[in-house]
């Protein structure tokens, strides 16, 4: 598979820390997504870590989430290979993505109600803004014991932070009937971002508007041939969220 998105860690008693990986099969005729999940990333053997548009041998078993996408990743048979990189216009991650590309999220929304698909990727015909929700800095008590908790193999592991916004995108898609969508993002990268540039000195306000600058001004401009790959949640099938971007330059 070719890893297209790589959530930020959740918290959970049953899995404890632990990250929701999708990407595309390319093993067959065919491309197909693939959901990975349970995966305890940075408790990885740093040879077995991965990045995104990264080929990764693994094998898996059946999830029992019920999602037909979802698979139980064997951790100790990761094998990541080689970074599609960017060159061409994204030539060679375009040939990973396009062939699953959808009309629209409310496209997706109907093939859920019919076969329950639960991921997919698609262009917005208008992003219209990019929001956040301040949700605190801390964890509550369960989660926080959980995340605390060093491992074997990195007792000196650092506890999960969590980022206290949340941010959102607000946008239509090209569906005619199109109610407008506003879902919250997950991608591992853009807390990583604000973590970067708040280490670095810049003061909240600052931080808030180069997350925008980035990810609403760069990823979305009319530059950008951009499109949202979303997920759905095991316990809230209509509840989808924005996992990442796919922002190729425009041809």
């Amino acid at each position: 598979m070719v890893v297209t998105v790589k959530a930020y860690p959740s918290i959970s008693q049953k899995h404890g820390e632990a990250v929701c990986v999708a990407g595309v099969r390319v093993d067959g005729d065919r491309r197909e997504w693939v959901r990975l999940y349970p995966v305890q990333f940075r408790d990885l053997d740093f040879a077995m870590r991965f990045s995104k548009y990264q080929y990764l041998t693994l094998d898996v078993t059946d999830a029992s989430d019920g999602r037909p996408e979802s698979r139980k990743p064997i951790i100790d048979s990761i094998r990541p290979g080689a970074v599609i990189g960017t060159k061409n216009g994204w030539a060679a991650r375009r040939e990973v993505v396009e062939p699953l590309m959808l009309e629209s999220m409310c496209e997706l929304r109907e093939k859920r109600k019919a076969d329950g698909t639960s991921l997919g990727v698609f262009r917005p015909a208008l992003v219209e803004d990019l929001t956040w929700e301040e949700i605190g800095d801390e964890w509550d008590q369960e989660q926080q014991g959980v995340a605390d908790q060093p491992t074997l193999f990195f007792p000196t592991k650092s506890g999960l932070e969590r980022i206290p916004f949340r941010f959102r995108y607000e946008y239509r898609c090209a569906d005619a009937d199109c109610p407008s969508h506003k879902q919250t993002i997950v991608d591992w990268e853009i807390a990583q971002l604000y973590r970067t540039l708040r280490d670095r000195g810049d003061v909240e306000d600052v931080v808030l508007r180069k997350i925008r600058d980035k990810w609403l001004g760069q990823m979305c401009s009319p530059e950008r041939d951009m499109a949202f790959f979303v997920g759905n949640q095991f316990r809230n099938p209509d509840g989808f969220l924005v996992l990442g971007v796919f922002w190729p330059p425009r041809i």
